[in-house]
């Protein structure tokens, strides 16, 4: 076999002996890419110490982490970089990955550590500029090597002895002795496992950033995603400075921390009070707006969902729901259609997350309800108030998670006032009034101003 052409599905790593136009594996369309068995890998080994128990395994508790100095990042990361782990930066062009990197690595740097910056997309002298505006252009032990060949890569490795080193960006990495294009398949695949090796080698925290293909998927093999150990999406809209970094993948914390950022002229500004940046400034409701405690990993950020039910002309109304799971809503709009006879089936349905937030949670059950209810009756909810609950298929309010960490946050932020499930006898939070329903029958004549 050695020799003979064979193609790999760059999905789900499914081989073939002959092109295929469709995986039989993962059914994705176009996925194959050629690969001759035998070629030269030019991977690094690793050198174990052979089998041990896992009672004998050495902790490294005191210096497993190390904080990056940006408090929303060691948020997300649970903590700070574990070393000799590889992490995956993606995002869209120009939301700002580098200058997040950059900005850490000066962090790092500054503390004491040797940082190695590989800028594989820009010079020297364009990389300087940036590091000029964010005010890091004079942190020492911050080592920056203009290059994209790993043989050159590997003597700079080599001399400089870095803690961590960052890659910018791993598509743009290629090794001469591989027979393929540079951001090919089989170059980002084994350029990887090159950094990879390596950090699990000499203990060292590698970063390396990667581009998205146009349907926002990180670009290059899945196989990718599976290899490193953590994957960090940072995401923003085009006409917004609000950027979130999200943890899609962590062997070492959780993926449901994020950390909120601002784009600003001199770089990006943490968020720690990220509550008042998706609440509204207005001082009453409105038809349709709602305020639900969202629970984010250890963070409770209150956001704003909003609903527009209007009568519609079309044969199939519509259902447009951003921020929020499509299925659970429309579970929900079933819930109300049926248990509180809303001719929804006539209607127009559209549902807004304010600030780019997604909500996946079934807390956030209640909030839907109430903001379709409020925007189908043209009467708003009552002021100052927020809405947690699940709703069961029989219109019951049924308990969710973090409920008292939900409650301190709305009452901090100003709320005097929380509709919520049953709750159990021996419950005690004096810091707002809380209002218990049982069923989804009660919230037209208890939460809507005016019922």
């Amino acid at each position: 076999m050695k020799g003979k052409t064979v193609f790999i599905c760059r999905e789900c790593g499914h081989g073939s002996v002959r092109w295929l136009g469709r995986c039989p594996s993962c059914g994705a369309w176009n996925s194959f890419d050629e690969e001759v068995p035998g070629h030269p890998k030019g991977r690094l080994t690793r050198h174990g110490t052979g089998a041990q128990e896992l009672a004998d395994i050495e902790p490294d508790a005191e210096k497993a982490r190390i904080p990056t100095g940006i408090a929303e990042f060691d948020r997300v990361s649970g903590g700070g970089i574990v070393k000799g782990s590889v992490t995956l930066i993606a995002g869209e062009p120009g939301v700002g990955k580098s200058t997040l990197i950059l900005s850490a690595g000066a962090k790092i740097a500054s503390g004491g550590k040797k940082v190695l910056y590989v800028c594989a997309e820009e010079s020297l002298p364009q990389v300087r500029l940036r590091a000029d505006r964010l005010g890091v252009s004079n942190v020492r032990n911050f080592f920056f090597l203009s290059e994209s060949e790993v043989s050159a890569i590997r003597v700079s490795l080599d001399s400089v002895r870095p803690d961590f080193v960052i890659v910018d960006s791993i598509q743009l990495i290629y090794n001469a002795e591989l027979d393929y294009p540079c951001g090919s398949l089989f170059q980002v695949r084994e350029n990887a496992y090159f950094f990879i090796e390596y950090a699990k080698r000499n203990n060292v925290g590698i970063f390396l950033i990667g581009h998205v293909t146009k349907e926002g998927n990180i670009a290059g093999p899945k196989l990718l995603e599976h290899l490193v150990d953590t994957v960090f999406s940072f995401e923003g809209e085009s006409l917004s400075n609000l950027r979130i970094l999200r943890a899609v993948k962590n062997r070492f914390g959780s993926t449901e921390e994020i950390g909120v950022f601002r784009m600003e002229e001199t770089g990006l500004s943490e968020v720690p009070e990220a509550s008042r940046l998706f609440l509204s400034r207005k001082q009453s409701n409105l038809p349709g707006s709602v305020i639900f405690p969202s629970q984010e990993g250890r963070r409770t950020i209150l956001v704003e969902i909003q609903s527009l039910v209007s009568p519609s002309y079309l044969g199939v109304p519509r259902r447009t729901f951003t921020g929020l799971d499509y299925h659970r809503v429309n579970l929900i709009l079933a819930v109300l259609e049926k248990k509180m006879n809303l001719n929804l089936g006539t209607h127009d349905v559209y549902f807004n997350v304010t600030g780019g937030l997604r909500i996946a949670e079934p807390a956030a059950d209640l909030a839907i309800a109430v903001a379709t209810l409020s925007s189908f009756r043209e009467k708003p909810p009552l002021n100052g108030t927020v809405f947690i609950g699940e709703v069961a298929l029989t219109g019951e309010i049924r308990q969710v998670q973090h409920l008292v960490p939900r409650l301190k946050e709305s009452a901090r932020l100003g709320f005097q006032r929380a509709f919520v499930p049953r709750l159990p006898e021996d419950f005690r939070f004096h810091d707002m009034e809380l209002v218990e329903l049982g069923w989804l029958q009660e919230v037209s004549s208890r939460v809507l101003q005016g019922s």
